[in-house]
């Protein structure tokens, strides 16, 4: 009989007071990525690193390609894995380890290469690039042109048109950095459209490059910053600067009626 008490006791008390190591264990925090980073082993030999998440691409001027993976990243130290997979340097791996100081990173390699050497060590630094936040208002041109505005985690019109009042557009943002935008975009109203616009921000930062509409080429406009005004914002604004159409004035013809005139004859 006591131990069935014991037993009941026991557990109401678990079910009241939950175990506090389960209830306060930590969820585990995604670690931090580089987005981009121009990396340097000496003078002359420098390559673009690009990461989309934890996972990255090399490109060396010597056509050298190198798969990367990010095992560490934050305010203070970094660790990177490499593999190259094509190029004069296809099979070399290395472990670059480092000091993270704001947008600068400094540190150590060291690489094995199958058949050349099996620990090399030196030293390499790198600029990384600042993740690139979503512009607040993004001005947006195909058929028709119309205003995106920043709003709790994605884009919502902020113009439309007479001709479909109820037309409300949403914008999703998959990713936003230099080397891969992709927005997905639903409509509402007399026209409902699902898309998806994938592309590359410009050198100067203010529009999309190489455009693709649901994977097709497309030449639609989308900028923002200080190329907001190089597309229009609505289509009233687009048409405002249009001349308009030259009236034709059609002359036909009528009858020729001749009279004299001094020494001659003058038809009109």
């Amino acid at each position: 009989m006591k131990r069935i008490q014991l037993f009941l006791c026991a557990a109401f008390l678990f079910a009241v007071y939950p175990s506090r190591t389960a209830a306060q264990a930590p969820s585990k925090a995604r670690a931090a990525t580089p987005v981009a980073m121009t990396e340097c082993e000496g003078v002359n030999n420098c390559a673009t690193w690009t990461f989309l998440g934890s996972q990255g691409n090399g490109q060396w001027p010597s056509g050298d390609t190198a798969n990367l993976s990010v095992e560490r990243y934050d305010s203070t130290s970094v660790v990177i894995r490499r593999a190259d997979s094509t190029g004069p340097s296809a099979g070399l791996t290395a472990v670059y380890t480092g000091t993270r100081r704001g947008d600068r990173v400094g540190g150590e390699f060291t690489s094995s290469w199958p058949g050349h050497w099996d620990n090399k060590s030196g030293n390499w630094y790198a600029t990384v690039e600042a993740p690139i936040s979503p512009p607040s208002v993004m001005h947006f041109c195909a058929a028709n042109c119309f205003t995106v505005r920043w709003d709790r985690g994605r884009y919502v019109n902020a113009t439309g048109f007479d001709w479909n009042p109820e037309f409300h557009s949403v914008w999703t943002v998959e990713s936003f950095t230099r080397e891969s935008v992709v927005l997905h975009r639903t409509d509402t109203g007399k026209f409902p459209l699902t898309a998806v616009y994938r592309g590359q921000i410009s050198k100067e930062g203010n529009r999309l490059i190489n455009a693709t509409w649901n994977g097709e080429p497309n030449n639609f406009k989308l900028s923002w910053g200080s190329a907001l005004s190089a597309t229009p914002g609505s289509n009233e604004e687009r048409d405002r600067g249009k001349a308009p159409q030259q009236q034709v004035v059609v002359v036909r013809p009528g009858p020729v009626v001749c009279f004299p005139w001094f020494f001659g004859v003058v038809c009109e």
